[in-house]
Formats: structure tokens, sequence, C-alpha cells
């Protein structure tokens, strides 16, 4: 780490702010050629997951006020990526379904974004990878579970 800042190139803090940045930068960059930027994948990696996520469920997983997330599903409807259906139960909420362009993309961005942390986790062997992850997880855990 030759050029990191002086003092900061052992704060874990710093180091994980920076390793973000890095991968946000890169993966929107990998993006674009899906005109899609890292808050649409997001979104489209939760709803493969869990098919019909309400709207406010994707907000709150996002961490992002509900009216960025509305202008999110916003943009992906309008590629035709998602739709939303009325909740069953309550008619002011919506789910959002992925469609089959939307499943595809999903593909296509997830593959993008993964060449970009394979290029940026280049210098870590699978395992170190791996463990990484796993510290990351039981650091993360306790943060999901606090109110937001």
């Amino acid at each position: 780490m030759a050029d990191a800042p002086p003092g900061l190139r052992d704060w874990t803090g710093y180091l994980l702010i920076k390793c973000s940045w890095w991968i946000q930068r890169e993966t929107d960059a990998a993006l674009a050629e899906l005109d899609l930027r890292d808050r649409h994948l997001m979104a489209l990696v939760m709803l493969n997951a869990e098919d019909g996520l309400a709207q406010q469920d994707l907000a709150r997983h996002m961490s992002l006020d509900p009216t960025l997330v509305v202008a999110v599903i916003d943009d992906l409807e309008d590629r035709g990526l998602c739709e939303r259906v009325r909740h069953p139960d309550d008619r002011r909420r919506h789910r959002i379904h992925l469609t089959a362009k939307g499943k595809k993309v999903y593909r296509e961005a997830r593959a993008l974004a993964g060449k970009v942390g394979d290029e940026i986790f280049a210098p870590l062997e699978r395992s170190e990878r791996n463990q990484l992850t796993e510290l990351l997880k039981r650091v993360m855990d306790p943060l999901w579970a606090k109110p937001r």
C-alpha cells in the first residue's frame, strides 16, 4: 500500500470505505453497458432472491428512502424489467416481480458485477475471499438487526 494516505493504511473502517468506493465506481462503469447503476443491481438481486418483495421491504433492505426506491423501481419498470402488482391484502402496497426480461438482465448484470469483484479481490486466494465474506457477515449481522 505504497500510495495509501499516511495514518490511514491500518484503519479498517477507512480501508472498507475506500474498497467500497472502488467497487461501486467500477461496478457502475461495468453496468453502464446495460444502462444500469448499482442501485438497480441491488434491487434486481433482491427481487431475484425474493419474488414479490413489497416495495416498502425493498426500501428497508436497501437502506434507502422509500421515494428513492420508487424512482429505482420506476426505472426498472419503464425498461420492462419488473412490474408492480397490488398487494392482495392491502391495496396501498405493491409487490414487485421481475419479468422474464428482468431475470435475463439480472443475470447479465450479476455477471458484470462478478467480474469487477474478481478483479478487485484478485490479490486474495479463494479461501481468503470466502473468509473475508464470512467476517463481514459477522460484522453486518447485528447492524442489519438494528432499527433504521
